[in-house]
């Protein structure tokens, strides 16, 4: 089972009928906007009553929810097997000047997890820099999850300041 939660019910609904035949049932379609903390709770306790500990998390989360990866969080795995939190991140994390040890940190006491980052950087072509595509982006968090490694980058984020 997959579920997903989307802010926009039209764009979500619209996003599950492009998909491939994904077989019936196993899809769970949450639209609900994810500031809401209280909403995001009910909403993931129920899909984990219906369908089990959520494993693994994706979560594409704008910088205006700072709970929501921590609710998120709560709700990825188990205490006997901790599930695996892909988090992914605009290019900011890579930024050298402004580091970050504490994101890492405060999502793995919010539950028993297996942090991974997954920065999406930039691309550099014929000397041009540009931000990726969305099928870039999908496709490079596709990767990270085959590749399960604690920090994957989609795109470059080298050399900083060449970032578009």
């Amino acid at each position: 089972m997959v579920s997903v939660i989307a802010r926009n019910p039209y764009r979500l609904h619209d996003a599950a009928a492009r998909l491939p035949r994904p077989p019936a049932g196993s899809l769970n379609l949450i639209a609900l906007d994810y500031h809401d903390t209280p909403a995001l709770r009910a909403a993931l306790e129920q899909a984990v009553r219906d369908h089990g500990p959520i494993e693994p998390a994706v979560c594409w989360i704008h910088g205006t929810a700072p709970e929501a990866p921590g609710v998120v969080a709560q709700y990825t795995g188990t205490p006997e097997r901790p599930g695996r939190f892909f988090h992914v991140l605009g290019s900011v994390a890579a930024d050298p000047s402004r580091p970050d040890p504490g994101r890492r940190a405060a999502l793995e006491r919010a539950g028993p997890i297996l942090y991974r980052e997954v920065i999406r950087g930039f691309v550099i072509d014929a000397g041009r820099s540009r931000w990726l595509t969305h099928r870039e982006i999908s496709q490079g968090v596709l990767e990270a999850i085959r590749a399960d490694r604690p920090r994957s980058i989609v795109g470059t984020v080298t050399p900083w300041p060449a970032r578009p």
